[in-house]
Order: C-alpha cells, then structure tokens, then sequence
C-alpha cells in the first residue's frame, strides 16, 4: 500500500542532472564535448531526446543557435542528428515500476559561432507518450 502510494507521487519523467565529464573549456568550435545526464522513469518508457544550446546575452533575452533532435536515448552518430550521439542506460530503482537513467551526449561544436561567447544548454527527455521534463544550465560553456 505504502509502495502504490509512492509511485503515484513520483513524476513520471525527471531530469535530475547535467555536467561535463572531466572536459574544462573554453573550447573551439573544432572540439566534440561530452555531456553527462541522469533522472528517472516512472511507469513510463524512453522517448525522444532534444539538446538546444542559446547564446547567453548580458542583457536581453537569450536566442537559440542550434539544436538537435534524436528520435531515441540511444543514438549513433548521423547525419539526421549533425553527427552528435547519445547513449542512455536505465536501471532499476527500489521504488516500484521505477527506473534511473544515466546518459551521454557527445556534441559537436563547429554550429556554435566562436569569439569568446557564452552559451547555454537546455536538454529535453520525453517519454514514448511524450510527457516532457527538462534541465538547462547557463552559461554552460564558452567557446573561443
């Protein structure tokens, strides 16, 4: 009874986490950066996976540069995705019909415009019903 009630407080999609993995910029728009990701799955199967990156303007609104769409968490490097590629593992959590994740994203910089600018990175996961969650960090990286 406990373990229902839980699962039914539990969002269905979570994105918990985002980070570089032992890369330190600022990086040229030659380089290929690797993005580390986690959250968890309730009652609820992978889906899509978005990455957008925005300028990160002193002042005004922040405006997108690029963005890439892959159809699975789990995605080899194509032309369809700008030859970037993402690599997603699931494993089961105590929490019934629950699943963490740990992901990879290996991105290409050479769409981001160099100059010693700031930029931002959002990631979207959905799930195969396409409930959404998201995570953004600012002023993620900078490119020379």
């Amino acid at each position: 009874m406990v373990r229902e009630e839980l699962e039914k407080a539990l969002p269905t999609i979570e994105i918990t986490s985002m980070g570089l993995l032992r890369q330190v910029g600022p990086f040229a728009t030659t380089d290929v950066i690797q993005v580390t990701f986690g959250g968890a799955l309730t009652k609820a199967n992978p889906g899509t996976l978005d990455y957008a990156w925005y300028d990160a303007p002193a002042t005004g609104l922040p405006k997108m540069v690029d963005s890439v769409h892959f159809a699975s968490w789990n995605e080899a490097a194509a032309a369809s995705n700008g030859n970037n590629s993402v690599n997603t593992a699931l494993m089961p959590a105590t929490y019934p019909n629950t699943n963490t994740y740990s992901g990879n994203i290996n991105i290409k910089l050479a769409k981001l415009p160099a100059g010693s600018k700031l930029y931002s990175l959002r990631i979207y996961v959905r799930t195969d019903k396409n409930e959404m969650a998201m995570t953004s960090q600012t002023k993620f990286i900078t490119v020379k």
